[in-house]
């Protein structure tokens, strides 16, 4: 059963508020992150208070969110489940998940996130060094700043390592520094406490998360939210690359140009590229 067609059937869902079909729409266009989402987070996403999440989920027939929510991930897993045993053509599902990346790229357009990502190239280009920290799927966005940044002619170093290795690096930050902190989905107590390091140490924190309410937040100086949504229960970071696609836009300039172009300078000298037809 689809998630619409289960809240459909639902009594109330024809009287609620404007607030409350806000936080319907995000169970229906975001349903895994429903599912494991706090009040307050839907909240946020839906752009409501939390007590709006709670009487939403009063009227339709819960004693609260909790209730709610535990309903709402045995029908998401019944559906993913469903769905995998079908014989749904990969052309299909691969037009299902374009479709929702791009719609997660253009959720990333906000007034906030467009002045948290001009604010990010900033600092980096202010900055003495900057340092990247992450983990899991989170290596693919930042190895894109990182590669692509460190070309435009700007000292940034990625740790993806063990939980101690990345402590050593973010411990010797300083007020002249940037740290980057790209989380995806569970939040780590490692990343946790790194990034409150990185604050304590003086740097300039920069945290890219799918949540506002992130518990990163706490100590950014700069926040860029985006969303992580697939299909059938995978969560794409399509959105987060584009994000940190938009800081490297942000960091080309003239000398990111001259950069670039002794970069290729060396990988010609160095006869590195097969260029033959």
């Amino acid at each position: 059963m689809a998630i619409e067609e289960w809240l459909a059937d639902r009594d109330g869902r024809d009287t609620l508020s404007l607030g409350g079909k806000k936080v319907v729409n995000v169970l229906v266009r975001a349903p895994q992150f429903a599912t494991y989402s706090s009040a307050r987070e839907v909240a946020e996403r839906a752009d409501v208070n939390v007590s709006t999440v709670v009487r939403t989920a009063q009227q339709l027939g819960f004693a609260g969110w909790q209730e709610l929510r535990e309903e709402l991930r045995a029908v998401y897993l019944g559906k993913v489940a469903a769905g995998n045993g079908t014989t749904t053509t990969e052309p299909t599902e691969a037009t299902q998940l374009f479709r929702q990346d791009s719609a997660n790229i253009a959720a990333l357009a906000t007034e906030s996130n467009l002045a948290a990502i001009r604010a990010i190239a900033g600092a980096i280009k202010r900055s003495r060094r900057t340092l990247v920290i992450t983990s899991g799927v989170g290596a693919a966005p930042a190895q894109v700043l990182g590669t692509l940044g460190t070309i435009y002619g700007h000292d940034i170093q990625l740790s993806f390592g063990h939980p101690t290795t990345q402590a050593i690096e973010v411990n010797s930050l300083g007020e002249t520094d940037c740290l980057i902190v790209i989380n995806v989905w569970r939040l780590t107590r490692t990343l946790r406490g790194l990034t409150r390091m990185g604050r304590e140490r003086g740097a300039t924190v920069c945290v890219l998360t799918d949540l506002r309410s992130s518990r990163l937040a706490d100590d950014a100086t700069h926040l860029i939210v985006s969303p992580i949504e697939g299909i059938d229960g995978s969560v794409s970071v399509t959105a987060m690359v584009a994000a940190v696609q938009a800081v490297l836009g942000e960091l080309r300039d003239a000398d990111s140009n001259h950069a670039a172009g002794l970069v290729q300078k060396v990988w010609n000298d160095l006869d590195l590229m097969d260029d033959r037809d």
